[in-house]
């Protein structure tokens, strides 16, 4: 009998992840992926839990913690940088609002992909146009590359999957948190040190910095407000409208701002989660985002439940 072959939309954490239990079980894995190489940007991501539990069983756990951030904790500061509450890593045995293992996103998928690329097949600069599934295979055409068939097809792409809309079409309902949030790397400064400092301003603003393991500063500006299309407008639009909702603001807001057109990663999107009456059809599937996720903002909501500040005067 011929091994089975699975088509992995997506090569960010699931994706890569997915690859490699699906070429454990014994099936031929090809990973497509939009952007035309790894993208390495992107905040920290906890690795805790069922996600430490996996990162033991794949063997990674000891390379996540080599290129751990080594963030100690999360400090809230005013507009003069005074710390009004502060939380260690090791607060709650290590599974507070920094947990006591944290990676970048972007060093995480490198792992996961070098980890995966010698099983599977990757496939950058592509994506997904057409599928058509016969109930034994699916066929399926791509923007650059030939069409080619696959006994199965996972989407394990983000909140917007362009390969759901394929399949499931207006069959998905989005719950929106009236939260947007855009993420990009800025210069280290003397300021940084290894905790993270989160701002709160009036009209529910925040600027958050975090320190890497690369030399650089992830910084985060959030804002809340009900959707209104941002995350579709082009980068220059969403920087400006950045501009606007932050100026005038302490801290070190000036100097996140001075820094945001040049910064090499800068993603802007609208908080939310994908609502789906199913996570499959037929021989295609969806995991991670594009189908079930709590959001960005899920870890940090839960451990922070009882003890975060949800907001502080700008002086």
């Amino acid at each position: 009998m011929s091994r089975r072959t699975v088509l992995v939309t997506g090569a960010s954490v699931a994706g890569p992840t997915l690859a490699y239990w699906l070429r454990r079980y014994g099936m031929d894995v090809v990973v497509v992926e939009r952007a035309p190489e790894l993208r390495t940007g992107g905040q920290t991501v906890d690795v805790r839990g069922a996600g430490r539990t996996v990162a033991q069983r794949m063997g990674l756990e000891d390379a996540i913690r080599a290129c751990s951030t080594n963030e100690e904790g999360i400090a809230f500061v005013d507009a003069n940088n005074r710390t009004r509450a502060a939380f260690d890593a090791k607060a709650f045995g290590g599974e507070g609002l920094i947990a006591e293992l944290e990676i970048l996103r972007g060093e995480l998928a490198r792992l996961l992909v070098e980890r995966t690329r010698d099983d599977a097949e990757y496939i950058f600069g592509d994506c997904v146009t057409g599928l058509e599934d016969d109930g034994e295979r699916v066929r399926v055409t791509f923007q650059r590359g030939a069409p080619r068939t696959f006994d199965l097809v996972i989407a394990a792409e983000g909140i917007g999957s362009r390969t759901r809309k394929l399949v499931f079409g207006d069959e998905v309902t989005f719950r929106a948190f009236d939260l947007h949030t855009a993420y990009f790397t800025i210069p280290r400064a003397p300021s940084d040190g290894q905790q993270a400092r989160w701002f709160n301003a009036p009209g529910s603003r925040n600027v958050t910095l975090r320190p890497d393991n690369l030399g650089t500063t992830r910084a985060l500006l959030s804002f809340q407000e009900p959707p209104q299309g941002y995350e579709r407008l082009e980068p220059a639009r969403q920087k400006a409208l950045l501009k606007r909702t932050f100026a005038g603001l302490g801290w070190e807001t000036p100097r996140v701002l001075a820094a945001l057109d040049d910064s090499p990663d800068f993603y802007f999107e609208a908080i939310g989660q994908v609502k789906m009456p199913r996570w499959s059809k037929g021989r295609v599937a969806l995991v991670g985002d594009a189908a079930y996720c709590a959001s960005p903002s899920a870890a940090w909501a839960r451990a922070s439940r009882s003890s975060a500040p949800t907001s502080s005067p700008e002086s």
